[in-house]
């Protein structure tokens, strides 16, 4: 199974000239020499952040204008080319939010005010569970309304407006679930005096999320988030569970550099990989913030991660292209070692009642 993982593209008016006459074509050409018969990529997955500030920027775009949601342009310009030059099902993309996805237009003052003064542990899931009816979450309206209309006809694609569900399916069967948590509801850009640095986002989308798959007997599950665990105030709460809980791999943004974070659970462990910011600001100069992705590769007979290919966007002059990321992986780019300690997920498949079962469709119907 090969997965590419995008994060925090923050496409926008200011990176759009670059993104059109450079990067997308360069993107879509570094993809396709990771998508072979032998090995094709099978998903991509986006943790957040897709469109910069709201997206309002890209309204200015001349041919955008009359354009209703930033994310329909963003579906029009970097989807679209990226599923037809790869000819993949669109259906082969998850996403999630990220705090840039937010529209802060939508943030009312007063409300805002009164759910920093009263959300805590004991009742964050009862704000969550009103967002059925966006009535704490109209920030993320827009977003989580592209994510229902794009994956209408997904039936392997549970939606709602909290934390949705997928399942891939291999060809031998084997069926590997992926939990995509919304964990940038409450974000904003600017915060109260009574904010707090970390925020709540509700762990029941876990709980939900993992008793769904749990129920579709997957034998791997994989876990999309925005933010690290540590910006969370629940973030204690969200390592037992990545630690207790059938979840394998988590992925993750919103810092723009690559990180490694391994929880140790009592079956094995939970790996978690952070990606750099896949476009951005490609001028930037600093090393580390350099535009890039990264492609996961799995054995699901071995039940392993077999390598990570980094990938590195070169906006010099004379290249604009996909080079190996050897600041991340100094091995041409490629990390295959020290990726599956403790005979990698299969003492975590050992710990957890797998059993067999046919993709039930309806399980999937609302």
């Amino acid at each position: 199974m090969r997965i590419v993982h995008l994060s925090d593209i923050h496409l926008s008016k200011s990176n759009y000239d670059e993104f059109q006459n450079n990067y997308k074509n360069a993107l879509i050409k570094d993809l396709l020499e990771y998508h072979s018969s032998s090995t094709p990529i099978d998903l991509i997955v986006i943790t957040g952040d897709l469109v910069d500030k709201g997206g309002y920027s890209l309204f200015e775009i001349p041919g955008f204008e009359t354009q209703n949601s930033p994310y329909d342009i963003f579906e029009i310009v970097f989807l679209d080319p990226i599923i037809q030059a790869l000819k993949i099902d669109k259906h082969s993309v998850l996403f999630i939010p990220g705090n840039h996805d937010i529209d802060e237009k939508e943030i009312l003052l007063f409300d805002e005010s009164e759910l920093i003064k009263n959300m805590n542990h004991t009742n964050i899931n009862n704000y969550l569970s009103e967002n059925i009816i966006f009535k704490h979450s109209h920030r993320i309206r827009k977003f989580k309304e592209f994510e229902e209309r794009y994956h209408d006809g997904n039936l392997s694609y549970k939606y709602s407006q909290n934390q949705s569900t997928y399942i891939f399916q291999d060809k031998s069967g084997i069926k590997v679930g992926f939990l995509l948590i919304n964990d940038s509801w409450r974000c904003k850009s600017i915060k109260l005096a009574k904010d707090y640095a970390k925020h709540y986002f509700g762990i029941q989308q876990f709980y939900d999320g993992i008793e769904f798959l749990d129920g579709l007997t997957t034998e791997l599950n994989i876990c999309l988030l925005h933010h690290s665990v540590e910006d969370y105030i629940e973030g204690d709460a969200v390592k037992g569970i990545l630690q207790r809980k059938n979840i394998e791999l988590f992925l993750y943004g919103h810092f723009h550099n690559t990180d490694t974070n391994i929880l140790y659970t009592p079956h094995g462990n939970c790996k978690g990989f952070r990606g750099r910011a896949a476009l951005f600001k490609p001028e930037e100069k600093e090393s580390k913030y350099h535009s890039g992705y990264q492609i996961l590769d799995i054995d699901l007979n071995a039940f392993i991660l077999t390598q990570i290919h980094y990938r590195k966007y070169n906006n010099s002059d004379i290249s604009k292209s996909f080079n190996m990321d050897i600041d991340t992986a100094p091995n041409n780019g490629i990390d295959k070692n020290n990726l599956n300690n403790d005979k990698g997920f299969e003492l975590q498949r050992e710990g957890r009642k797998s059993k067999k079962s046919e993709l039930d469709i309806n399980q999937f119907k609302s």
